[in-house]
């Protein structure tokens, strides 16, 4: 027989026992358990952002507990939904850095501490936004409409995944 607690508090201990009941009554309870939930990672931090890498930093994890792999990722359809991962399968410091990142683009990074060879925790998730470079695509649809004393021109805005920015003004 078992029980599923949920909604623990992280980095909390807890303790339990657990006694038999019958018609008659209940029995002794059993020695006493205690244990402690994984903690969060903690101050979890952008350090530095480019417009094709993010560097998230986080304080060093308590004895016994190591670092996940980090991941990020994209939270528009920018990645196609494939997450930015480390090919290692421990981080061996208190940083990450994600390259390879598309610019102008808002990412979720996922950090996670582990026991030492157990248990795995839940995820801190941090959000960061690359930087902006200029656009790589052309204005579309250019056209222009004369008439007798002045001319209209026309066109709409580079297509969103080439504009790499918010798009502020234009030149004719």
């Amino acid at each position: 027989t078992e029980l599923k607690l949920d909604n623990l508090m992280t980095g909390m201990t807890y303790s339990f026992t657990v006694a038999a009941i019958n018609s008659n009554g209940t029995g002794p309870d059993a020695t006493m358990v205690m244990f402690t939930t994984i903690p969060d990672i903690q101050n979890l931090r952008v350090s530095e952002v480019t417009s094709s890498m993010i560097n998230v930093t986080w304080d060093a994890p308590p004895d016994g507990y190591t670092v996940d792999a980090p991941y990020a990722e994209a939270t528009d359809s920018s990645t196609e939904g494939k997450p930015i991962r480390d090919p290692s399968e421990v981080a061996s410091s208190t940083w990450h850095r994600f390259g390879n990142c598309n610019s102008f683009r808002e990412y979720r990074v996922f950090v996670r501490l582990s026991e030492t060879g157990g248990n795995e925790g839940s995820y801190s998730i941090i959000t960061a936004r690359t930087l902006g470079k200029p656009p790589t695509g052309q204005p579309n649809n250019f056209s222009s409409i004369p008439n007798i004393t002045f001319i209209t021109v026309r066109w709409s805005a580079p297509d969103l995944w080439e504009r790499n920015g918010i798009i502020t003004n234009y030149i004719i």
